[in-house]
């Protein structure tokens, strides 16, 4: 009889253990929804207040952005607060097509998006969102941010590749489109912001040009040989509140010395 209430006893203790194995826990929360970041500015600009911290904008930093490589638009958000996430679905609409489309999916593990698989129309107000799924399909979907790009301005001299005196510099470059501001900007051989110089647009010739002060080296301390440069175009936007535009292509330039 004790031999058989044993037995019983590890029958059911063997029954519970294998109910327990059974249950399997499902993640069934929504990841927290993602924050796009808007146009906060330019490089160049003053700095400018976001999520309660000053920060010095830069190409990286500044949100929903033209490109210099192609008439492409730039889509950032903030840092996703969740682990688990696997992809991330981008949509984009606009004024003429107000049904949101599926623009491309990429792994989670990016933190912004360039829109480049086709040439964007300027003059046209493009808005996006993304929607974060994670590793047990739960979803999420972001704010919206909007941007229209301006025609790109065309370079003209410095060519790329030239080797310049450095105490010498003029940059010409072809205007193109309407536009009411212009921001011709320097690099340094690391492609970090150097210099740039503002102006305003009204009744110029379409060929316009600058130069550098012919001490800008002593003055901003640089001993690179060599320098980028692109000229970006802003035009107001009534409807956006802020200034949407275009960044040329970059051409480099070698200051006194052979590539």
């Amino acid at each position: 009889m004790r031999l058989l209430l044993l037995c019983c006893l590890a029958i059911t203790l063997l029954a519970a253990g294998c109910s327990g194995k059974d249950k399997i826990t499902v993640d069934t929360i929504p990841p927290i929804p993602p924050i796009l970041v808007p146009h906060l500015g330019d490089l160049g600009d003053a700095q400018v207040l976001y999520n309660g911290q000053m920060i010095t904008l830069n190409d990286e930093n500044n949100g929903i952005d033209a490109v210099p490589d192609g008439d492409w638009i730039r889509v950032s958000w903030e840092h996703f607060l969740d682990t688990d996430l696997d992809y991330v679905k981008i949509f984009r609409y606009d004024e003429i097509n107000a049904e949101p489309v599926l623009v491309d999916s990429i792994s989670a593990a990016n933190e912004y998006y360039v829109d480049s698989r086709s040439q964007l129309s300027t003059h046209v107000r493009y808005s996006y969102f993304i929607e974060v799924v994670d590793n047990n399909g739960n979803s999420a979907v972001s704010d919206t941010v909007s941007y229209a790009l301006l025609s790109k301005q065309l370079l003209v001299s410095p060519a790329n590749n030239e080797s310049i005196d450095s105490n010498n510099i003029t940059f010409t470059w072809q205007r193109s489109g309407f536009i009411s501001k212009i921001r011709v900007l320097v690099f340094d051989e690391n492609q970090q912001y150097l210099w740039h110089r503002d102006i305003d647009v009204a009744n110029e010739e379409d060929e316009m040009e600058t130069s550098m002060p012919s001490n800008w080296q002593q003055s901003l301390g640089y001993t690179g040989n060599h320098i980028y440069w692109r000229v970006d175009a802003f035009e107001w936007d009534n409807e956006l509140q802020f200034f949407i535009g275009s960044e040329s292509f970059l051409r480099i330039l070698y200051l006194n010395s052979k590539k």
